[in-house]
């Protein structure tokens, strides 16, 4: 079913010359729209309290986003399964080390945005979930990824949300460490001083 899947998917693959630029342009978004998305979030506008909630959603994402990447390196360590192209003949679009597969470090990265965002009822969250799901189906399609490896990412990125979202109690010092330290960064960088909600 796995390799089925993928190879429905990845087929599409040198059909349209069209198709391929937009995956792998959607496949290489994943940093820049990360930085937009966390940027739009971080220098919001508006009341303090909805501003200061959405810097909050910032550092919770990184927190969520550092500890799946940080179980995929232990996953990997632990786990060694062939990329597509290892294995088989696919329609390979973008380079890639032949490395594990399972999990997907861009599906962990992307997935854990979107559902940090979801989980904190952020106002772009469905647009965070639809990039997600593009940037997944992006790497099954330029041969890099099994479906396998998507999914398992999306799951492992919604836990150390959840958990993330749940114990945020036991952050609360983490986070406002972070915040003091930003206050002392925007003292000296005024551009960045409209930022500074907690001042």
């Amino acid at each position: 079913m796995n390799y089925t899947i993928f190879h429905w998917i990845n087929n599409w693959a040198g059909s349209s010359a069209l198709l391929d630029k937009e995956m792998i342009f959607i496949t290489n978004s994943a940093p820049y729209v990360a930085i937009i998305l966390m940027f739009s979030l971080w220098f919001s506008n508006g009341q303090k309290e909805t501003a200061i909630r959405k810097q909050y959603t910032v550092l919770y994402t990184a927190l969520s986003a550092s500890a799946a990447l940080f179980l995929n390196v232990l996953i990997h360590a632990l786990y060694y399964h062939p990329r597509p192209f290892v294995t088989y003949h696919v329609h390979k679009l973008v380079p890639h080390a032949a490395d594990s597969s399972f999990v997907s470090d861009h599906a962990v990265f992307v997935f854990s945005i979107a559902f940090t965002m979801i989980l904190r009822g952020e106002s772009w969250r469905n647009i965070a979930l639809l990039w997600a799901i593009l940037v997944g189906i992006s790497r099954i399609y330029v041969g890099v990824h099994y479906p396998a490896d998507i999914i398992g990412g999306a799951v492992l990125s919604f836990v150390t949300s959840a958990l993330v979202i749940k114990y945020t109690n036991k952050i609360e010092p983490l986070a406002r460490l972070m915040f003091q330290i930003y206050a002392k960064i925007t003292k000296r960088i005024p551009l960045l001083s409209k930022s500074n909600h907690t001042a």
